[in-house]
């Protein structure tokens, strides 16, 4: 299931350069990256410290589309840019072995758009995940297909002496993990530098276009319904991956052109869950589990959505008003990203963590009314 992070990830770099495309007149500029990046593991887990042996280390090519406000929500961030990014990272121990990734990111400037802020999500691919027999000790990752997440902060500097080219240098925070599809999943957290060089494509960059943001039109309260599902298991190494569904109602509420709120309600069908009460009741007979107990539950929530055109970022809170057995915690958090297809219908792809420790991810398709 992670796979569709792939798909996911194509739907909305292929729509976003179709909307910055325009045969009449540039109304973007691109731009090549390649940056050497450097760091290190955070312990924050005691199932990874022996994987902790020394600094990682790789490099990180990118392709960047500069935007100059031909949409409305351009000039609304001060005219990010965005595109694609492989990154190649040696973990720093054999366990660990390297991942290999790539992502869809956007970069948001600042400081007369000398400092970036860049974001980005995707798929990776484990060279050295999990084996009973060849590779026991890798307690982070359980899978081979795994599910990256990248911020980074950079200064950057182009077109020095009048020529194509570019440096930039910054920090990075680097998150790889399967979401719990597939025990172990300790994931790992990694931070370094980077530097490297830039290189612009266009000799003549079109002006930034002010004026095209009007002003927020407020409506009423609308309703969403929503479908996810997606594969995990209970985090018992050697167990099965079993599917699971999530049904979604919300209303949400826009307050200005970026944001809205989110309040609704949901009911959880997880057979991982229902395996859980089975493994357990036999397990730890002391427990009090018996085997009988209910294994769905239902939440309660409320949210944040924040517009970047077509994509928004969503996060939430949620609570167990339902929660007949004790599997993980009886509040949860959901964050993701969703891309609408039409005004109306939306595709979306969540984490769903209770904490830090992950429970799913959440493969969405939704409708807004």
């Amino acid at each position: 299931m992670p796979k569709l992070h792939f798909w996911f990830l194509l739907i909305c770099i292929s729509t976003g350069i179709k909307a910055g495309y325009s045969q009449e007149e540039k109304e973007y500029t691109d731009a090549f990256q390649i940056n050497a990046i450097g760091g290190y593991i955070l312990p924050h887990s005691p199932n990874i410290i022996q994987l902790i042996q020394g600094p990682t280390q790789g490099f990180m090519a990118s392709w960047e589309r500069q935007t100059y406000g031909k949409k409305e929500w351009e000039e609304a961030y001060n005219y990010p840019s965005f595109g694609a990014s492989f990154i190649k990272q040696d973990m720093g121990s054999p366990e660990l072995g390297s991942v290999y990734s790539l992502h869809g990111d956007y970069r948001f400037f600042f400081f007369k758009r000398k400092l970036s802020f860049q974001i980005g999500t995707g798929i990776g691919y484990v060279t050295n995940p999990f084996h009973p027999d060849e590779n026991p000790k890798n307690a982070a990752y359980g899978s081979t297909i795994t599910g990256s997440f990248y911020a980074g902060l950079h200064y950057r500097k182009e077109r020095l002496f009048n020529s194509p080219f570019g440096i930039q240098a910054g920090i990075f925070l680097m998150h790889y993990s399967n979401g719990k599809s597939k025990s172990p999943n300790t994931s790992t957290n990694n931070y370094g530098i980077q530097f490297g060089i830039n290189y612009q494509l266009e000799e003549e960059f079109p002006g930034f276009k002010k004026g095209n943001y009007p002003d927020f039109k407020p409506e009423g309260v609308k309703f969403n319904f929503m479908a996810s599902s997606g594969v995990n298991d209970i985090g018992v190494i050697g167990l099965s991956q079993n599917l699971f569904f999530t049904f979604t109602a919300y209303a949400d509420k826009r307050l200005n052109k970026k944001s809205s709120i989110h309040f609704g309600s949901e009911l959880f069908l997880s057979q991982s869950v229902k395996e859980f009460i089975e493994y357990r009741s036999v397990a730890y007979e002391g427990e009090g589990i018996t085997g009988n107990e209910d294994w769905k539950r239902v939440g309660l929530f409320a949210g944040h959505e924040l517009f970047i055109g077509k994509l928004s970022l969503i996060t939430q809170v949620g609570y167990y008003v339902y929660y007949p057995v004790d599997y993980n915690m009886q509040y949860y958090t959901r964050f993701g990203l969703k891309r609408y297809l039409t005004d109306t219908v939306f595709v979306s792809l969540m984490l769903k963590t209770h904490l830090a420790k992950a429970e799913a991810l959440e493969y969405g398709i939704g409708i807004r009314l």
